[in-house]
Parts: C-alpha cells; structure tokens; sequence
C-alpha cells in the first residue's frame, strides 16, 4: 500500500514539473499582495460565487494564477458544507490589478464565509503569497 502511495506522489509530481509551476506559500517577498474583497456574491441557487481581490505580483513572464476557495458552515448554509474553488489567470507586472473570480460549488448561502486566495507563479518568480480571510456572501 505504501508503495502504491509514492508511486502516485511521485507520479503526479512528474507530471508538474514540466509546467514551472509553484504553489506559494505565505513567507513571500513584499514584491506580491493578495487581497480578497470582503463581500462575494452568489448567482445562482447558491452554487456560483463571484468573489473579487486586489493582486500585485511580478515575474519576467508577465503572468500568474490566482485560485481562490470558500468555504462555508452552519449556521451561514443550511447544508452541512458549501464549498467551491475557482482559478483565474491574473498579469503579473508589478501593478495592482482588480481580480474576479468565479467559483463553482455547492451549499452556498447568504451570510459568513472563509475565502483562501492561493497565487501560483512560474518558478522564476520574485514574489508568492498565499491569503485566507473571512468573506460574508450576498445575494445579488
């Protein structure tokens, strides 16, 4: 069984690699900022959330990824969870950028939430950031 583990670890690692992609972690240089915006709204019988940030990065490709996940509890859903997770491309130019991002799930109601804004950089980056920060979602 453990072997079968590391197999599939060492597997999807293989398959990561080629792209020169890191996951960012929160000891990122000052050169990158993650902010989420503190309402999100939700379109459809609670299962997309638009939920907008502020995002300054810089990287010599011009280019990042955002990817932002929510999370939400009873009392705010009368579901025993709402969650959902949604990516977007963001540019990565050393200026401020206003960001949407569409997150797909299920269970989402009005009221409180957790919101984590994780930035994805190529591997010659100068700046990571990995951000979560209470969210309450509204109807719109």
């Amino acid at each position: 069984m453990k072997r079968i583990r590391l197999l599939v670890l060492a597997g999807a690692l293989a398959a990561a690699l080629p792209f020169g992609m890191t996951a960012v972690g929160a000891t990122g240089s000052s050169s990158s900022y993650v902010s989420i915006n503190d309402r999100a709204d939700y379109d459809f019988i609670g299962t997309n959330l638009d939920v907008g940030l502020k995002v300054t990065c810089k990287d010599s490709t011009g280019f990042g990824t955002v990817t932002v996940t929510v999370n939400q509890a009873p009392p705010a859903t009368p579901y025993p969870v709402g969650y959902g997770s949604g990516p977007q491309s963001v540019v990565c130019d050393g200026r401020s950028h206003s960001v949407a991002v569409t997150i797909v799930g299920a269970g989402f109601d009005g009221g409180r939430a957790t919101a984590t804004a994780a930035l994805l950089t190529p591997t010659n980056s100068h700046g990571k950031k990995t951000v979560t920060e209470p969210v309450t979602i509204v109807a719109v």
